[in-house]
């Protein structure tokens, strides 16, 4: 019993570890063409003396293609000291790994990491250069990093062209495609939005432009081909497009770029198509699945996109009708009556001149002080459309005509007080140009004051302005529903980092007081020219 425990607890015997003299070279030769890392071997004069299946596959080249040719000129320029560097080291013994790229016969290129060591046997010394295809996981690192930057853009972004941009620039980046652009369509008639990159500016202006009945149609039909589908890989993209007449002039923009395939993904909001990402590639570049899966995830974005562009599209829309309405109203409410009391008193003035000569003067001076207030009305509303002065006046000078136009229409009393112009910001200055656009119509609309009094004044690092009139007044604490005058000077206040005072009681008049900081960052975004009217 004893014996047998000592037997089954003795350690097992190892096998000798096997070297290459037991193995056999034509062992090692086999493991060296089954590697999945293309191997090369290069003499001291950094010719190519041995290249693996995988070191073929990976350059692009057959193995007669690299054997007896200068390994130096499948390097580009860039890379080609950092090469000599690593050959150096190997022959010394050192061995390390540097990223680089391996430039293909087909122009594409593969991002690879390279390991170089040096190999002495008795009659020569030798260098042994292992390279690693890692461009997956480099694109799944920048497909990672681009889509960030698309969802932030989408987010933040002052233009939907700009996004669109983004999102084809960002195509390029997370695949092996040439060049890419996305198109959307507007609900009108007008051009729609696009975006592009890789490709040649004729080919951008030509998706900028209006499209025709006919190529509406053709892109339509497109769209209507790949709707059942996510993304769609045509091998054969460049004839197709060659082949429709249709699409002969992008066709011909494109002629330049060694494209042949394209894949194209609809843009679906709601079950309906909206528009499209489309992006081309090498003939032997056909994106596979994970890249497909990313142009889709781009395509979303381009979707958000494209419905954020018709919100935004829809409400300057309406904008524009209410400030068409609001002009309808003011032209009936003022200038229309006084061109009316101009026509009966020019009629008063023609039956007088026959039987009362004497008397046609009273008549006349009508008419004048009708006109000078039909000229004023008109002044006021033309300068209310035209707030551009700011960039070329300045706000003391704007603001002086505002101030000048609304006593000559309304015949308010008051003073001014304004000294050098503000070094703000144009952002700054558009704010306060509108607080007190929206302040002093309220002096006219709800306060019925007889006097307002302006202030603009420089203090040290900020600058201020006040309103004060001698108005009703009102209670800032009380509850106007419907009357966003002051909510919108508070935040165009806060939008240039500013602050809003407001003081006034029943009978006392109003006094408005805005300071804005100069050393306050830029907003990233101006204001819109529109006003909230209370």
């Amino acid at each position: 019993m004893g014996t047998r425990r000592a037997l089954a607890t003795a350690p097992t015997a190892r096998p000798p570890a096997a070297t290459p003299e037991a193995l056999g070279l034509d062992v090692l030769a086999t493991m060296v063409r089954a590697s999945a890392d293309g191997i090369i071997v290069l003499d001291g004069d950094h010719r190519v003396v041995y290249a693996n299946p995988a070191a073929c596959r990976l350059h692009g080249y057959p193995r007669d293609g690299l054997v007896g040719h200068d390994f130096l000129t499948f390097v580009s320029e860039h890379d080609r000291q950092s090469a000599l560097t690593l050959f150096a080291n190997a022959r010394d013994g050192k061995s390390a790994t540097v990223p680089g790229i391996a430039y293909r016969p087909q122009g594409s290129q593969l991002d690879v990491e390279a390991t170089a060591a040096g190999l002495a046997l008795p009659s020569k010394r030798f260098i042994v250069v292992a390279s690693r295809d890692v461009t997956e996981r480099h694109r799944q690192s920048r497909q990672a990093v681009a889509l960030a930057q698309v969802a932030a853009s989408v987010a933040v972004s002052d233009s939907i062209e700009a996004t669109l941009n983004a999102i084809a620039e960002c195509a390029l980046i997370g695949t092996r495609a040439l060049g890419a652009w996305v198109s959307i369509d507007r609900e009108d008639q007008l051009p729609g939005w696009a975006g592009a990159a890789g490709v040649p500016e004729e080919f951008r202006e030509l998706l900028r432009g209006r499209l025709s009945a006919s190529a509406r149609a053709d892109r339509s039909s497109v769209m209507a081909a790949v709707m059942p589908q996510r993304v769609v890989v045509s091998t054969d993209g460049r004839q197709r497009m060659e082949r429709s007449g249709r699409a002969a002039g992008m066709a011909a923009a494109l002629k330049c770029l060694p494209w042949q395939a394209a894949a194209y993904v609809p843009l679906v909001y709601r079950g309906e198509a909206v528009g499209m990402l489309t992006t081309i590639y090498r003939r032997g570049d056909i994106p596979y699945e994970a890249e497909t899966a990313f142009l889709a995830a781009l395509a979303d974005q381009a979707t958000m996109a494209a419905q954020q562009a018709r919100l935004v599209a829809a409400a300057r829309e309406e904008i524009l009708l209410e400030e068409r309405k609001r002009l309808a109203r003011e032209l009936h409410d003022s200038i229309s009556q006084s061109l009316y009391g101009i026509q009966l008193g020019a009629k008063t003035a023609r039956d007088r001149l026959d039987q009362d000569p004497a008397s046609i003067a009273q008549p006349i001076d009508h008419v004048m002080r009708l006109a000078e207030a039909g000229e004023a009305e008109m002044r006021a509303l033309i300068f209310g459309l035209r707030s551009e002065s700011l960039e070329t006046e300045g706000l003391v000078a704007t603001l002086l005509q505002q101030i000048e136009a609304l006593r000559a229409r309304h015949g308010l009393a008051g003073q001014t007080a304004m000294k050098d112009e503000p070094a703000a910001p144009v952002e700054v200055k558009h704010a306060l140009y509108r607080i007190a656009q929206e302040a002093l119509g309220n002096t006219v609309k709800h306060a019925h004051a007889r006097r307002v009094d302006v202030q603009l004044e420089a203090l040290g690092h900020a600058v201020a302005l006040q309103i004060v009139d001698d108005g009703v007044g009102f209670d800032p604490g009380g509850l106007y529903p419907g009357h966003l005058g002051l909510r919108s000077m508070h935040e165009r206040a806060l939008a240039v980092g500013g602050s809003l005072e407001v003081s006034s009681s029943p009978g006392q008049g109003t006094r408005i007081r805005v300071t804005v900081p100069l050393g306050a960052p830029c907003p990233r975004h101006r204001v819109g020219p529109q006003s909230n009217h209370t």
